[in-house]
């Protein structure tokens, strides 16, 4: 933990800084810094648990596919960070999490279900949690015993949480918003949590629908488009790592 908020400060210090002149300026240089902080932070989150993950299902602990002897170990990397739960799931759907042991309900329902047991890891699936109710993405890694899959370990990250976080760090002018959309338009990060799991297109502005379908369909760039009688200019940028469109709004001056 100690080496990953290093790197957070690694990060923060080389490319936050020099934005902060965002809070006074526009400029496509501020604004592109400023985005490809926000992309780094959340990327570098997203990556450390799935290491995390990684190395809790090489353990002898976690490999034995029983929820006693792994608990424990799962228990102290909960504690360990804020803002997810860690649960373990089991080839047939039922699943465990730290706070609450064996639940009544299955994972088996889930979209990414078929893939963790296929042997794939995953990162940024969206869903509401069933343990918290909470809109949330998964990270999840199979555990594998002579090379069969025999689970999976698994942290739900909550997203208002990450937006909250996210949001005291930019510390964005009033009129500027940063936001993610994932591969299926769905927004994921935003600066209101409000707007979470909402789909631009459907927000009744024409320009703002092409703009999303624009984003969508494209790796980088800007766009422009009008929603409560504002124009607002955005530039975004796709990470490798979830798929998730960045994005940085702001009012368009004239």
């Amino acid at each position: 933990m100690i080496k990953k908020f290093i790197l957070l400060g690694i990060i923060f210090t080389s490319v936050i800084f020099p934005t902060m002149a965002f809070a006074e300026s526009s400029s496509e240089k501020d604004a592109q810094s400023l985005l490809s902080a926000f992309m780094s932070y959340t990327d570098l989150r997203f990556s450390s648990v799935q290491k995390s993950l990684e190395i809790l299902a090489a353990t002898t602990e976690a490999r034995s596919g029983k929820w006693e002897n792994m608990k424990s170990l799962l228990g102290v990397y909960q504690k360990s960070d804020e803002g997810l739960v860690v649960w373990y799931v089991r080839p047939d759907g039922a699943y465990y999490t730290v706070d609450k042991g064996l639940t009544d309900e299955k994972l088996s329902d889930r979209s990414y279900f078929l893939d963790i047991m296929a042997g794939r890891e995953i990162i940024g699936s969206l869903v509401v949690s069933k343990s918290t109710g909470q809109r949330s993405a998964v990270i999840a890694v199979p555990m594998k015993k002579g090379g069969k899959v025999i689970g999976a370990i698994g942290v739900t990250l909550f997203l208002d949480k990450l937006s909250e976080q996210i949001g005291s760090v930019l510390a964005l002018r009033t009129d500027a918003v940063f936001f993610t959309l994932a591969p299926n338009g769905l927004t994921t990060l935003h600066k209101k949590i409000d707007h979470h799991f909402m789909d631009p297109r459907e927000l009744g502005s024409e320009t703002l629908k092409k703009a999303a379908n624009e984003i969508l369909s494209k790796n980088s760039g800007q766009v422009t488009y009008e929603f409560d009688n504002v124009t607002k200019r955005a530039i975004y940028r796709t990470s490798t790592l979830t798929q998730w469109k960045f994005m940085i709004t702001f009012s368009s001056v004239p």
